[in-house]
Parts: structure tokens; C-alpha cells; sequence
């Protein structure tokens, strides 16, 4: 497992990204961004960018690609009317060792609890690059 602020994965054109949230703290709402080359969708929501909030989104959200690319991924948090992402002691743990594509994020509020917990299963073949 390593330690990074985001995580960019390669994705194949038509992927289907189950995104499955574990665990989050309510303190302050916590949030998955997904941001991508090409619009991503959810629904009948299409967008290069999206945040699947811990307090309105679905526990499992199913998100789509269009064409392969890059797809970055980073944590972000409410603190009031803000919204947060790298701050403090903020930091993502990687799990990139089997399949799927595991994310214990913390917000750098203090405590070593993780703020949000996802996984990420890809129905295709999916790269992380190496580290430079």
C-alpha cells in the first residue's frame, strides 16, 4: 500500500467503474472525485469531472467512460462552505495490488481513522502508471 495525494489509473474505452463506498465519517462530508480526458457518465449525468458526495450519493455508484484515457481520482471534504482537497496532512492509501483499486482516505484533520473508505472495480483491463 502506498501513500499519495491522487492516483491517476489508465482506463479502456466503455469501462464501467464500480465505485463502492465502505465507510465514511460524518464530521465532514467526504467526497470522491473521478476527473477525466473524456466525459464520464452516471445516469443520465455526462461530465469530464465528477464528485460523488458520501452524503448524497449511493453507497455503490456505477460511473461509465467514454474513450480511453487518463482517469484521476482524488479525495475532497466540506470543511463549512469549502470545499477541501490537500490540505494539511491529507493523504490517500493505495491498494493497487489485485483487481480492484482500494482508497483509504484521510482528511488531515488529526487522528490516523480514515475519513472515507472506497473501492473501484473495473469491468476492463484497467493501468496505474509508475511512479517517476
Amino acid at each position: 500500500m502506498s501513500e499519495q495525494l491522487f492516483v491517476v489509473v489508465g482506463t479502456a474505452a466503455e469501462t464501467t467503474i464500480t465505485v463502492s463506498r465502505e465507510s465514511s465519517t460524518s464530521e465532514r462530508p467526504q467526497g470522491l472525485v473521478l476527473d477525466a480526458d473524456e466525459p464520464l457518465r452516471v445516469g443520465d449525468i455526462e461530465a469530464n469531472r465528477l464528485v460523488l458526495w458520501a452524503d448524497t450519493a449511493p453507497d455503490t455508484v456505477e460511473v461509465l467512460t467514454g474513450e480511453s484515457g487518463d482517469l484521476r481520482i482524488w479525495h475532497v471534504w466540506r470543511d463549512g462552505d469549502l470545499i477541501q482537497a490537500w490540505e494539511q496532512a491529507a493523504r490517500l492509501e493505495v491498494d493497487d495490488e489485485g483487481d480492484d483499486l482500494g482508497l483509504v482516505c484521510h482528511d488531515g484533520h488529526g487522528g490516523s481513522d480514515a475519513d472515507l473508505v472506497v473501492r473501484l472495480h473495473f469491468d476492463r483491463a484497467w493501468t496505474q502508471p509508475a511512479d517517476d
